[in-house]
């Protein structure tokens, strides 16, 4: 149980850092996660995946460029 005890915190550590991740984007974006995670099915070489949906204007490099993404920290 000691095992299924860590990847719960784990899973938790990381959902809660993409969410204060999205909280702090300087525009309005619903933020989903998908993937692995959202699954529960998540092992030491996945990423996190994080589908943003909003009304950003512009060209694809300037949206992208106010997206600035966190590094990993595992």
């Amino acid at each position: 149980m000691e095992v299924l005890e860590e990847r719960r915190r784990l899973r938790e550590r990381v959902i809660s850092e993409a969410r204060s991740w999205a909280a702090s984007l300087p525009f309005r974006a619903t933020a989903i996660l998908v993937g692995s995670y959202a699954r529960g099915d998540f092992n030491k070489w996945s990423d996190v995946d994080v589908i943003l949906v909003s009304d950003l204007r512009g060209s694809p490099l300037e949206r992208l460029s106010r997206v600035d993404h966190p590094r990993a920290t595992r």
